[in-house]
C-alpha cells in the first residue's frame, strides 16, 4: 500500500473480484443474482475500479514531481530496504509501510497540544517514528539529518518507486481465480446453517462459562 502526505491511496491496491453471494438461511446460492448478473456486476466494478486507480497513479505522480525538490529529514528502511521518506514543508511518502493511520492522531495531538508549522511536523514525524519502532523493532532502521544532508526526494524516488518496486498487478503474485462452477456450501455439504438456528440455552451457556472464566 502506498501512503503519502499522510493519506493512504489505492495506487498498488487490487480488486478483489466477489464470490457470488450465499443466502445465509439456506446455504444455496442467493437468487437476487444469477451467474451471470453477478459477473456482470463484477465487471462493472472491476472496470471502475481500475480508472480510480489510474487517477490515483496520475496523481501520485504528479505528487513526486512537484516535490522532487524537498529536502529529506528521515529515510526510513524495512529490513534493509526502503520503505518510505519524510522530508521539508510536511513532505512525506510510503511505499510498504503504513503510517497514515497514526499520522491522522499525531496531527490531531499536536495540533490540540498548540503546535504549528514546523514544530508540528516534527511532533508528528517523532510520533511516527516511535509507532514504527514499536512495531518493527529491529526489522526497522532510521536514517536522519542530524548525520547530514540526506538529499532531496528526487534522489530517493527511483529507490522507492523504480521498476519492479512501482506497486502494479505486473509485480504481484497473481490472484487464486474464483472457480464459478463450484457448489453451494449446502450443495458441497459444508453449511453449518445461519447463526439464528443456534440453540439459545447452548449460546447462553457458553456466555456463562465465558464470564466465570474471567
Amino acid at each position: 500500500m502506498v501512503e503519502f502526505q499522510g493519506k493512504m491511496s489505492i495506487v498498488g491496491a487490487r480488486y478483489l473480484t466477489m464470490p457470488r453471494p450465499i443466502d445465509p438461511q439456506t446455504g444455496e446460492y442467493s437468487t437476487k443474482f444469477s451467474l451471470d448478473e453477478w459477473k456482470a456486476i463484477q465487471t462493472k466494478r472491476k472496470e471502475e475500479f481500475e480508472t480510480y486507480q489510474a487517477n490515483a497513479e496520475s496523481q501520485l505522480n504528479s505528487w513526486l514531481d512537484d516535490n522532487a525538490e524537498a529536502q529529506i529529514t528521515r529515510a526510513y528502511y524495512l529490513d534493509d530496504e526502503l520503505v518510505a521518506v519524510f522530508g521539508e514543508n510536511n513532505v512525506n511518502v510510503s511505499n510498504g509501510m503504513n503510517y497514515a493511520m497514526e499520522y491522522r492522531y499525531a496531527q490531531s495531538d499536536g495540533e490540540d497540544l498548540g503546535y504549528s508549522g514546523d514544530q508540528l511536523t516534527r511532533y508528528v514525524e517523532n510520533r511516527i517514528e516511535f509507532a514504527l519502532r514499536r512495531e518493527y523493532g529491529d526489522r526497522l532502521t532510521v536514517k536522519d539529518s542530524s548525520a547530514g544532508t540526506l538529499g532531496t526526494l528526487a534522489d530517493y524516488r527511483e529507490e522507492l518507486f523504480g521498476g519492479d518496486r512501482w506497486p502494479s498487478e505486473d509485480n504481484m503474485p497473481p490472484l487464486r481465480e474464483i472457480d464459478w462452477n463450484a457448489p453451494s456450501p449446502a450443495q458441497a455439504g459444508t453449511w453449518q446453517g445461519p447463526l439464528a438456528l443456534i440453540d439459545t440455552q447452548a449460546f447462553l451457556d457458553i456466555r456463562t462459562m465465558r464470564l466465570e472464566a474471567r
